[in-house]
């Protein structure tokens, strides 16, 4: 799914998504396809459960949006320090 759909189908809505086909640019994290998790009135509900599911499986690659923003626009962060496991 495209982002474009996604805002139409969902309108005003936190939704979690799964980045399906995506690729780094000039520092942003562009996600040609998407898939749709679960879709939240509340983004602390949205946040709750990309945490639940991000601490079963790290390797997903799962985005908070709100479906108000017209263009997906994920900025990358370089981590720097100690990261705590579990």
């Amino acid at each position: 799914m495209k982002w474009e759909e996604a805002r139409k189908i969902y309108p005003n809505k936190w939704i979690l998504l799964e980045a399906i086909e995506a690729y780094s640019h000039d520092g942003y994290r562009i996600i040609d396809d998407l898939s749709v998790i679960n879709i939240f009135n509340n983004g602390s509900e949205a946040l709750k459960e990309y945490a639940e599911k991000h601490k079963k499986d790290k390797s997903r690659e799962m985005y908070i949006y709100h479906t108000k923003n017209e263009e997906l626009a994920i900025q990358e962060r370089s981590w720097i320090g100690v990261r705590k496991n579990g």
